[in-house]
């Protein structure tokens, strides 16, 4: 995959998807978003390791708190060749330690 969107549901289902078609529109991109995509969930964080080129992760204020998004995000940021992008949604508050 050119792209993988980690999302919140909740927060970010439509945007996403928003996103996704454009990028595939556009550029013609094989882009993952895991209600399209999602086969197997115990290959997910598999998928981001070695599958996927970058990973766009679409920041809500609840994005880093959802488990399978943290898992991605550490996964691409530990463990993969991935790029990270961040797209900043109103309301994302920067975590604290």
């Amino acid at each position: 995959y050119s792209k993988f969107i980690c999302h919140h549901k909740a927060d970010a289902a439509a945007q996403a998807r928003l996103l996704k078609t454009k990028l595939v529109e556009r550029n013609k991109e094989r882009v993952f978003i895991d209600s399209d995509d999602l086969q197997d969930l115990d290959t997910l964080f598999s998928t981001v390791k070695s599958e996927v080129s970058t990973l766009v992760v679409y920041l809500t204020r609840d994005t880093l708190r959802r488990p399978w998004c943290a898992g991605e995000v550490t996964t691409a940021l530990l463990w993969s060749k991935a790029s990270v992008v961040r797209v900043v949604a109103p309301g994302f508050v920067e975590p604290t330690l």
